[in-house]
């Protein structure tokens, strides 16, 4: 039994890793997600895990070129209700309290969810705290999610990763490429057709597919999210093959999609896991980077 998450075995045995499904929790009334919690969360989180601007933007807006409030972070969460903005605390796993509940949502599942998806690693937490109104602009994340509803009703806006109509091999590729200065995904109205909407209240929770392109709208009330995430060997072997397929196109091939062909797929993973080892015998150990 787990403590704070409920999810079906149905979801976890036909939906996990590459559908989108609701969940519940038991977080709601949590004190650690209580407004006087998080004044003190961000006072102790360095100034680099803690993003914040206006929430009064578009779907298609570029966030990493979206103007300051000029609030501070301890203002914008005191005045969420109604500062228009939109704030994230990003990896309050470091904190000890907020790691331990981290491992409890997770809990009973994780068995299940390893047997799905092996080699899962770097659990991390982010809080979301927008006011209403707000739009977290149109985007991808590369890792497994699970988003939390604590405070006030959200719509999720998710799309399937693996239309190519949505998302080409070519965006994932320079999605991938980039790093951590990944590129603007745009969004096209005519996508609305084929999104899956999810409105989340306190209690409920949405499971995003990594790479599974949404767009989140905050509706009347301020909003508080918690996010639960982590890697698997899917998703760096996903990343892999995109970066490795980028350099193909590059010069002039046109690579097969991922996961069409795993005798391709083994090929590619055999030259990158060479080239990656004659490395390592010239380089000092690197952290590979997995947030872009």
């Amino acid at each position: 039994m787990n403590k704070y998450l409920t999810i079906s075995n149905e979801a976890l045995s036909s939906a996990y890793p590459d559908k989108p499904f609701t969940v519940r929790h038991e977080l709601s009334g949590h004190p650690l997600f209580s407004i006087s919690h998080l004044l003190e969360l961000q006072k102790v989180l360095p100034p680099k895990k803690i993003d914040y601007y206006t929430g009064k933007v578009d779907v298609n807006t570029d966030r990493s070129k979206t103007t300051p409030t000029g609030l501070t972070p301890e203002e914008t969460i005191r005045r969420i209700k109604e500062c228009e903005s939109w704030l994230v605390l990003k990896n309050v796993e470091q904190v000890p309290e907020y790691r331990q509940l981290l491992e409890e949502c997770l809990g009973s599942y994780r068995p299940m969810i390893e047997a799905k998806t092996p080699g899962i690693r770097q659990l991390e937490a982010w809080i979301f705290i927008t006011s209403p109104h707000s739009i977290a602009p149109y985007h991808l994340d590369p890792e497994h999610n699970l988003l939390l509803q604590i405070h006030g009703p959200k719509t999720v806006h998710i799309f399937d990763s693996r239309d190519p109509e949505i998302l080409s091999d070519e965006e994932l590729e320079r999605y991938y490429a980039a790093g951590a200065a990944n590129p603007k995904l745009e969004y096209n109205e005519a996508y609305r057709e084929k999104d899956r909407v999810f409105v989340i209240n306190p209690g409920d929770g949405v499971h995003i597919p990594y790479t599974a392109p949404h767009w989140v709208k905050v509706e009347d009330e301020f909003s508080i999210s918690f996010s639960v995430s982590f890697y698997s060997r899917a998703c760096d072997r996903r990343a892999r093959l995109y970066r490795f397929n980028s350099r193909l196109r590059w010069s002039g091939l046109t690579p097969a999609t991922p996961g069409k062909s795993p005798i391709h797929d083994a090929a590619k993973d055999a030259v990158i896991n060479s080239y990656l080892k004659i490395r390592g015998l010239f380089r000092p150990s690197e952290k590979i980077r997995s947030k872009y």
